[in-house]
Parts: structure tokens; C-alpha cells; sequence
């Protein structure tokens, strides 16, 4: 009967498994740093492209910001001088066409948007864990916090200012500016010209003097300070983020 011999096989030692062992562990640990270099250097990046992304809307938000305070200005402006008019007896004493003037000039809109588009992403990605800096962090949810404070004082400020507007409809000659040129196809200085008592409705005037009142208090003790504060806060904002992240852009 033929017998089949086994080669001989050596056995390794307790330091050969060893070795062995500390290599395999060695390889997957750093595997593990490189993935996990790799993510750091990937959040990075995106950090950075998401506060430069966001300082540039926040440059277009103050830009909007100005436009509507200076329009808020002139409304206020233009209130507060119809109601000491008034309250002196002066109104009577203007000729019609400052009338039409100053009365239009007191409801002015302020309208405001704010440029939403990298905020979403960060909301609705959750991104804005990768901001490193928690100044940062901070001064974002403050500007964020502030700006739903402002479109609800400016949503309680356009109502405000449309009822305003009806009881004026019903007051003053206010169609001569808004109609003629444009429905008649008439010469507008044709039309500025035109003979047109201010005051239809002098009984209501009392009622117009009152909501640009509301209108006045509103927008100079509300509307006001907080598209101003909404402005400093932007202002900061950009500051934090050109401070932080412009050397690393370049």
C-alpha cells in the first residue's frame, strides 16, 4: 500500500501572529485617518464655499435694507410733517399740489426680500454643523431670529399702510397722478397741470390724519429700529466671515 507523506509545514510563533496582527491593524487604522483626512479636507470646503456663498446675499440683503429705510424715511418724514400741518392749522394754507405731494408721500411701501439662498441650504442640508467658528454660529441664528422679527413687522406695517391708503382713496384727489397719463394716454405735464382741488372729502380727514398716525408709530418705533438692527447685524455677519474665511478662499 502506498503512503502519502503531508508536507511538512512549519508553524509560525506567537511574534509572527503578532506582527502579522499589528500590520493588519496598522493598515485599517490608517485607512481610517485617510478617510477620515479626506472628509475633514471635504467639510472644509464646503464651509468655505457656504460663507462666502452667504456673504455675498447678505451683501445684496443690506443693499435691499438701505433702499427700504431710505423709503421708510421719506414716509415717516412725510407723516410727521402732515400731522404738525395739521395740528397748526397750516394744512389750509398749502396750495393743492403740495397736498397731493406730501399726502402720497405718507404711505410709501418699504418692501424688503431677503436673499434666502444659501440660508436654505444650510437649513435644510444641515450644513451649518460644519461652521467651526461659534461667533459665527451665533451672529447667523441672531440675523435669522431677527429677519422673521422684521417680515412680521413689515407684514403688520403693509396692512397698516393699505388701510391707510382706502380712507386717502376716499379723501384726496390722489387719481390725477395715478390714472391719467397712463389709462388717457394724455401729456403728464399736460396733466400735472390741470386745475385739481387736493381735498374731495374734508370730512374725512380726521380718519386719514389718524391712520398715518398708527402708520407713523409703527414704522418709526418698530419697523425702523429693527431694519436697522437687521442691517448692523448683516454688516457684522460679513465682517466675522471675511475675517475667518478670506485667507483660506485664497
Amino acid at each position: 500500500m502506498e503512503v502519502h507523506h503531508h508536507p511538512h509545514v512549519e508553524k509560525k510563533n506567537f511574534r509572527e501572529y503578532l506582527l502579522e496582527g499589528l500590520m493588519i491593524f496598522l493598515a485599517v487604522t490608517m485607512g481610517f485617518f485617510a478617510e477620515s483626512l479626506r472628509e475633514y479636507f471635504g467639510d472644509r470646503e464646503k464651509e468655505t464655499h457656504y460663507m462666502l456663498s452667504l456673504a455675498e446675499d447678505l451683501k445684496k440683503d443690506t443693499q435691499a435694507i438701505r433702499y427700504s429705510i431710505n423709503r421708510l424715511e421719506t414716509d415717516l418724514e412725510a407723516g410727521h410733517k402732515l400731522i404738525v400741518l395739521a395740528a397748526t392749522n397750516k394744512l389750509s394754507g398749502m396750495s393743492d399740489p403740495e397736498i397731493l405731494r406730501i399726502t402720497r408721500q405718507t404711505g410709501l411701501s418699504a418692501d424688503i426680500v431677503f436673499n434666502d439662498r444659501t440660508a436654505f441650504q444650510l437649513k435644510s442640508s444641515g450644513s451649518i454643523r460644519l461652521i467651526r467658528h461659534k461667533a459665527i454660529v451665533d451672529s447667523i441664528l441672531q440675523y435669522w431670529n431677527n429677519q422673521i422679527a422684521t417680515m412680521q413687522i413689515h407684514e403688520r406695517f403693509e396692512s397698516t399702510r393699505t388701510e391707510q391708503h382706502k380712507i386717502a382713496h376716499k379723501t384726496f384727489s390722489w387719481y390725477k397722478n395715478y390714472y391719467f397719463p397712463r389709462a388717457m394716454g394724455a401729456d403728464s405735464s399736460l396733466v400735472a397741470a390741470m386745475p385739481v382741488k387736493a381735498i374731495l372729502h374734508p370730512e374725512n380727514m380726521d380718519e386719514f390724519l389718524n391712520s398715518c398716525g398708527n402708520l407713523f408709530n409703527l414704522g418709526h418705533y418698530q419697523y425702523l429700529p429693527i431694519l436697522r438692527k437687521q442691517q448692523d447685524l448683516a454688516t457684522e455677519l460679513i465682517r466675522l466671515i471675511q475675517q475667518e474665511y478670506h485667507e483660506e478662499k485664497n
